[in-house]
């Protein structure tokens, strides 16, 4: 089968730290696959190198067919390379349904004009209805609770029509409803329209529950990898 994403031989170090050591990976299309780790471990820098928004000392990145291992985060982005972040950062003085519209403007390269003041669809609107977040469509993003700033995280990661999802703890510091909605737009991403993603998470039950592979990370290296 050929593989999606594929890292070979990636190496990473800060100063006289080395963080990721010889690092060997494969997600095949729409495969839902975990990576779970200590802290410390080198998870974050892994999918940093992943989506673009690191260079590895050493390795190279493929995807669906191109090296891309020098590639920013945003060329990944056009490509189908979507991400989400441990912490989420968004522009705070925008609204939720002003920054999904600069998510789609990255992807497309064309702007996602409103069309007149009582214009209530188009793409924005659609991901914002998809993620629940239609009712806050105004509220400055600063403003948004720890769920909402996760649904607008994936709100966002969609906007691309995402190959590949790479998830860093997405599910983190959620409620239980959260976490279950969340979960449900996440298989959906999968089932429907055949994303894969790599889920970062501290949580064993939820990757068994989400992934049929798991992969350990220790000290800068996958030491396991389960098939579930």
């Amino acid at each position: 089968m050929n593989m999606l994403l594929s890292a070979e031989g990636i190496a990473k170090s800060f100063g006289a730290t080395q963080v990721l050591s010889g690092i060997t990976l494969s997600i095949a299309p729409g495969e839902p696959v975990g990576l779970f780790g200590p802290n410390g471990s080198g998870k974050t820098t892994l999918v940093n190198i992943l989506s673009g928004l690191l260079l590895p000392d050493t390795g190279t990145v493929r995807f669906d067919g191109k090296e891309i291992t020098r590639l920013p985060l945003d060329a990944r982005y056009r490509l189908g390379i979507a991400r989400t972040f441990q912490i989420p950062h968004p522009y705070p003085a925008l609204s939720v349904r002003e920054a999904v519209r600069v998510a789609l403007e990255v992807n497309t390269g064309k702007r996602d004009e409103e069309g007149g003041a009582g214009k209530e669809e188009g793409p924005a609107e659609d991901l914002l209805d998809r993620t629940g977040l239609f009712n806050q469509r105004f509220v400055p993003c600063a403003q948004l609770s720890q769920g909402c700033l996760r649904r607008l995280e994936f709100a966002r990661a969609l906007a691309c029509r995402p190959k590949l999802l790479i998830l860093d703890e997405i599910f983190s510091a959620l409620s239980a409803a959260d976490e279950g909605d969340l979960t449900a737009l996440l298989r959906a991403a999968n089932r429907d329209e055949g994303a894969a993603f790599l889920l970062v998470s501290h949580n064993p039950p939820l990757l068994k529950a989400l992934c049929r592979r798991i992969l350990v990370l220790e000290e800068g290296r996958i030491v396991r990898e389960r098939t579930l």
